[in-house]
């Protein structure tokens, strides 16, 4: 029996008990960690919009490479807010990269009818710069600008039901059935020359810029898998690794200001 307040049996016990449950409070934090960093754990991490998954390893040179995926959910118009929502993934993905002590991929789950060029193009750049993959499932969409994240990526798993589709682009209030504004075509042929040079960035035959400027905005192209492969947006870049760090990848380089309202 312990007796007398504030006798040194009792504050033994007191800083025990603390002692203790600081010692029980690590030590589950760090089965949580630990659990997660092993093969077999599943998801560490999930939202609405993305999803941490380490995996069963696999033989294979890949899966010893990387068993962690990092997949951001992109859904609707691609505008700032899907930029940011890019933005913000890297960063809890680079979070859990530093806490599992291991390579964590990015893949991209997309499903959009396209948007702003100049928001398309800083994400398509982001998953270059990252060695992205992305993929288009079943009854998913990806429609005028959401086709610059493909050409970003590095591996595409395109669905034989997805939709893939191009058009010209065109400004804001003629995208949504208004009248077209002053000189648009004339801006959006001067587009041509930046649609070029960053399908030229990705490593992506320009025609496939050509075959977009000559189809009408208010007219719709479905590719089928033999054209998107020729267009190079089918499968993985063979010489994606040789385009890392090239000058020219940087954001901002496409001559399009952030304030520019160009959607497709």
């Amino acid at each position: 029996m312990i007796t007398g307040r504030g006798s040194p049996a009792r504050r033994f016990l007191a800083a025990s008990t603390v002692g203790a449950a600081l010692l029980c409070s690590a030590a589950y934090s760090a089965l949580a960690l630990a659990s997660e960093s092993k093969p077999h754990a599943s998801t560490a991490s999930t939202s609405r919009w993305w999803k941490l998954d380490c995996d069963e390893a696999r033989h294979t040179r890949e899966a010893e490479r990387t068993a962690c995926v990092f997949t951001v959910k992109i859904r609707g118009v691609i505008d700032s807010s899907r930029l940011q929502l890019i933005r913000h993934a890297q960063g809890r993905r680079d979070v859990a990269r530093r806490a599992l002590r291991r390579d964590v991929e990015l893949r991209i789950d997309i499903d959009s009818p396209g948007g702003e060029v100049f928001a398309a193009m800083e994400i398509g750049r982001i998953l270059r710069e990252e060695r992205a993959s992305i993929t288009v499932r079943s009854g998913a969409s990806c429609i005028s600008a959401c086709v610059l994240l493909l050409m970003g990526a590095v591996e595409r798993s395109i669905s034989d039901e997805a939709r893939v589709g191009i058009h010209r682009p065109s400004l804001g209030a003629s995208r949504r059935g208004g009248p077209k504004q002053p000189g648009e075509d004339t801006i959006v042929d001067a587009m041509a020359a930046q649609l070029a040079l960053y399908a030229q960035q990705m490593n992506v035959p320009r025609k496939i810029v050509d075959e977009m400027m000559s189809i009408p905005a208010d007219r719709l192209r479905l590719l089928k898998p033999s054209e998107m492969a020729a267009y190079g947006i089918l499968a993985i870049d063979p010489i994606a690794h040789s385009l890392v760090g090239r000058p020219g990848l940087e954001p901002g380089t496409d001559g399009l200001s952030e304030g520019e309202n160009h959607e497709w």
